[in-house]
């Protein structure tokens, strides 16, 4: 045990903290993606925005790490801020329903033009997140178990549920050609 944790204490003792120039590229490199990401699990581009800002201050704010460590973070902070605003959003909703029965202005949602688009919202958000990672940002499913806090052993059996989720959608939708 006293071993796992010195070689834990000497893997993030070996990585450095950013300068500016190395957070500038490493933000570069992942920021589309990572927004692309968010967008889609949350389904809102304005809270999009957000989550991604405020997963690079915490990045920021968070003990050194290794690059892919880094990616694993910032996914995984993301992931944990979608979760958080849609319990905070569910809190709500009932507090208005049980105080005062007015209408609840709705969220602007992220204006979705096609069709597939649509049924890809259907999906529950983890489904939504398993399948961005693995087949959008090309994901591994050790990668995939770090953001989503899973067992990486899981991961194919998930993934294989949302694949074949995803694909009943599109065969009930009209679009007879998937497999």
């Amino acid at each position: 045990m006293t071993t796992a944790i010195a070689m834990d204490n000497a893997a993030a003792g070996a990585a450095q903290a950013l300068s500016r120039e190395e957070f500038e590229a490493f933000y570069g490199r992942t920021a589309s993606a990572l927004h692309a990401y968010i967008c889609r699990v949350s389904g809102n581009a304005t809270l999009a925005d957000d989550i991604l800002q405020e997963s690079y201050i915490r990045l920021l704010s968070a003990p050194p790490l290794e690059e892919a460590q880094r990616k694993s973070y910032l996914y995984r902070t993301a992931t944990n801020l979608i979760t958080d605003h849609r319990r905070a959003q569910s809190r709500r909703r009932r507090w208005w329903q049980l105080t005062a029965p007015r209408p609840e202005a709705e969220e602007q949602s992220l204006d979705v033009s096609s069709d597939v688009e649509r049924l890809f919202a259907l999906l529950d958000p983890q489904e939504r997140a398993l399948l961005w990672l693995a087949y959008v940002d090309g994901a591994s499913h050790r990668e995939i178990a770090d953001v989503l806090r899973l067992k990486e052993a899981s991961i194919k059996v998930l993934l294989f549920r949302a694949r074949r989720k995803m694909e009943k959608l599109l065969r009930d939708h009209g679009f007879e050609g998937m497999p």
